[in-house]
């Protein structure tokens, strides 16, 4: 029980840190609520190094991420008619006051993460955030790894065997 307690916690941790770090991406790159694409950046970020690892072996440039986010959103804006240069022109905000906020779809990610089967033990990684989002059929990040020449399901895949990885090593 003890052994429980103490993972809640420690995923608590990870949970906080990627919500600052999403946030953090969100707002530098103009944007007041966070989204899967920044929930997909903050897990780049995390010390367990797990979603960099899934990108590298998925063949994906994490580095190019930040572009394919900005790239989705210039098409959306050119889909409905909208200057996409818009999007490069976007300067930073600043960080909400307050109660944290996301955009609606990141209930879902949250959700997943939260239903997802881990072992007892199993800590909660940057490859568990990148499997979930990776598996995201439509949205920013969707595009944003189509923009960048990332096959989704391979990531996804990919993401899932660091996990299954990490808790080879771990026990």
């Amino acid at each position: 029980m003890l052994q429980r307690l103490k993972q809640r916690i420690a995923d608590m941790r990870t949970i906080k840190a990627l919500c600052e770090g999403a946030e953090r991406h969100a707002n530098t790159m103009g944007e007041t609520e966070p989204g899967p694409e920044h929930f997909l950046l903050a897990a780049l970020d995390l010390p367990d190094g797990l979603a960099r690892r899934a990108f590298a072996t998925a063949g994906a440039d994490p580095s190019r991420l930040r572009a394919g986010i900005t790239s989705a959103h210039g098409a959306a804006l050119a889909a409905v008619g909208a200057d996409p240069g818009l999007v490069a022109g976007e300067a930073p905000v600043s960080p909400k006051k307050g109660v944290y906020g996301s955009k609606g779809s990141m209930e879902a990610v949250m959700r997943a993460l939260a239903d997802w089967p881990r072992e007892a033990g199993e800590a909660l990684t940057g490859a568990h955030v990148a499997a979930v989002v990776a598996s995201g059929p439509q949205g920013t990040a969707a595009r944003a790894l189509k923009a960048i020449g990332t096959d989704a399901a391979v990531l996804a895949a990919a993401a899932r065997a660091e996990i299954a990885s990490a808790s080879r090593h771990a026990a």
